[in-house]
């Protein structure tokens, strides 16, 4: 009901999107009544306005309502972009709590790309590596243990992407590294690339795979279509073939290849910082 109230009357928060612009926009602190008005925003029918809430409560850290960025991110009623972007707050603010680690894990099961993608960018940004969190990203990627593992079940490709960029922070086993081995020849270019810097991510924590992750590195398909992806695809590899090669027996320090993650909301030819 609410989803439709706001389909059919959306003329009725206009004010309230004006509002929430300006104050996005300031760079004064929040006005002593933002407040009251983020709670009322948060139940609003509209759900452009209970999205402008959620990234003013980021914008303000407002530590009093980050509760409620996991409400919303936990909210299966709520609309996608709204729990994507309280996944994406979490990140921001750095709110590397136990009930946050909770509502991240269980959006890696969310039926909206978005909010998996961003959830599995979250959890490897505030979180250390962790059996459960392992165990979530495999299950995404191939999914139920109990089932047979012979193929990447993960549809999305923007997903698989952030599911490399995970398994590089928080992988720790065997079956992390032949995930990582199984996306390093996906179809898509963006991919392998992405898991090419992840599997280098991974032998530097984890120094007895280092031999093995040179030479998986060294089998990636390096052709992608179009000429701009081309070339990021092969600078990245580049990148990652010289860190390695120039690095000590025990690795290259992890920070070194944090900068070869792309950034999707900068397009694919920047690289997320």
């Amino acid at each position: 009901m609410r989803a439709l109230v706001g389909f059919l009357l959306p003329h009725r928060w206009r004010g309230q999107l004006a509002q929430a612009k300006r104050l996005l926009a300031s760079d004064q602190p929040p006005p002593p009544d933002v407040g009251q008005k983020l709670d009322a925003w948060l139940e609003s029918p509209g759900w452009e306005v209970r999205n402008a809430a959620v990234k003013l409560i980021a914008r303000f850290r407002d530590q009093g309502r980050y509760h409620r960025l996991l409400q919303r991110l936990a909210d299966p009623s709520e609309a996608g972009i709204v729990r994507r972007n309280a996944a994406e707050a979490i990140a921001r603010l750095g709110l590397a709590t136990p009930p946050a680690r909770v509502a991240l894990v269980r959006a890696l099961s969310d039926p909206y790309w978005e909010v998996r993608s961003e959830a599995l960018v979250a959890l490897a940004s505030l979180f250390p590596p962790a059996e459960d969190i392992e165990r979530a990203l495999l299950e995404l990627l191939f999914g139920p243990p109990h089932g047979p593992r012979r193929w990447v079940r993960e549809e999305n490709f923007e997903v698989r992407m952030a599911c490399a960029r995970g398994l590089g922070h928080l992988g720790a086993s065997r079956a992390a590294f032949e995930a990582l081995v199984a996306l390093a020849e996906d179809d898509f270019w963006l991919v392998r690339s992405q898991a090419a810097v992840a599997l280098a991510h991974f032998a530097t924590r984890c120094s007895e795979y280092l031999a093995e992750a040179r030479d998986r590195l060294r089998r990636i398909d390096r052709l992608s279509e179009g000429a701009i992806s081309y070339f990021v695809h092969r600078d990245v590899l580049s990148q990652v073939f010289r860190a390695l090669d120039t690095a000590p027996e025990e690795g290259v320090a992890p920070e070194q290849l944090r900068a070869l993650y792309l950034n999707p909301s900068e397009g694919w030819n920047h690289l997320r910082r």
